[in-house]
């Protein structure tokens, strides 16, 4: 007859063992064929993990984990595998956290995008504040999410600030790469939009009117184009008054909404210089157009958003060949995140 503590040890024993092997997670229908055919280089996107995804430490897909520890965890992928399982073609990505800690192998059709409701990354001190508050983004290609080469997918700045504050209608993300504070232009955009769009600014708010007045927190980041040589935005005093008209154009569609003004993110040339203090052939800086920028915006009852202050270490001249995807301009999708976590810290702090 067993000794009742030694029944109870084995109990123990055997549950603890099942907790092992759940959390090793071992697959219901074991992999034994594989063929690897390519592994590639590809850009990077962020993702999350589905709840029942296993990921794999290798390519031989012998040994896994469960994905249950990593619901809240972040992942790029930079690498993709096309593989032949069990004679089915799959794509795999070789995924690594966001903190760089953890790297492995997942079944495309195991992840999903960052703006899936069931992927919750909300901080604790967002409460419920913002959770029916609807964002609006206008500017160019760095609240638009545009590396430079790719739009990320549906993971630009502000949608990580979305998912940070707990807001749960989706971010009306109207940014448009190249566009301009002074100017009327329209231009075909592939990627998300995959049409004709108004670019600039002005022309995008009226075609946006009936939108703008939906919205509860308005996001503008915009003026990086004017200054870039032949843009014909001319001098300085004229970028702030077309500034000034859009920015009361806004508060005139929507009285209640709450405008925050974001300057543009720090720039360097194709020497890696600072572009702070460098004229440009309309006779003023960068760093002139940021303190402009952010009197314009004060003065007509915008609130200014100063990355270069809340974050300061994000973006700098040491780091910008691992933060900027072409080195001169556009975050990676990991800055992106660090940038949107940045102002939605902020906007809690604030509110």
């Amino acid at each position: 007859m067993l000794h009742k503590g030694r029944f109870f040890w084995l109990i123990s024993f055997i549950i603890a063992c099942g907790l092992l092997v759940s959390q090793q997670g071992v697959q219901a229908n074991p992999i034994k064929d594989v063929h690897v055919h390519a592994v590639l280089p590809i850009h990077a996107h962020a993702y999350a993990v589905k709840k029942r995804a296993y990921l794999y430490t290798s390519l031989s897909f012998k040994r896994s984990v469960s994905a249950k520890r990593y619901l809240r965890t972040a992942w790029y992928r930079t690498q993709v595998a096309h593989v032949v399982v069990n004679g089915q073609k799959r794509a795999v990505f070789k995924l690594v956290s966001a903190n760089g800690r953890h790297t492995y192998w997942v079944f495309h059709s195991q992840v999903k995008g960052i703006g899936s409701q069931s992927f919750q990354i909300k901080l604790p001190k967002a409460g419920n504040r913002f959770s029916h508050k609807r964002i609006g983004v206008f500017g160019d290609s760095i609240p638009s999410g545009w590396d430079g080469y790719h739009f990320y997918l549906n993971d630009a700045y502000p949608d990580w600030t979305r998912k940070y504050l707990g807001a749960k209608p989706k971010v009306h993300n109207e940014a448009v790469p190249s566009a301009q504070i002074v100017g009327h232009r329209f231009r075909y955009v592939g990627g998300k939009y995959n049409r004709v769009v108004p670019e600039d600014l002005s022309e995008v708010l009226k075609h946006q009117r009936k939108t703008i007045k939906k919205m509860n927190l308005i996001f503008v980041q915009i003026c990086t184009n004017d200054y870039t040589n032949g843009s014909r935005s001319g001098s300085l005093q004229n970028v702030t008054r077309h500034l000034a008209l859009e920015i009361n154009y806004i508060h005139k569609v929507n009285p209640r909404a709450k405008v925050y003004g974001i300057l543009p993110i720090s720039r360097y040339d194709v020497l890696g210089r600072s572009c702070d203090h460098i004229p440009n052939m309309y006779g003023y800086t960068f760093d002139q157009l940021r303190a402009a920028e952010a009197r314009t915006y004060r003065r007509n009852r915008a609130t200014v958003v100063d990355f270069n202050q809340i974050a300061p270490t994000v973006i700098s001249w040491h780091n910008r060949d691992q933060t900027l995807q072409d080195h001169k301009i556009h975050p990676t999708a990991q800055t992106a995140q660090r940038l949107g976590y940045a102002l939605a810290c902020w906007l809690i702090a604030r509110r």
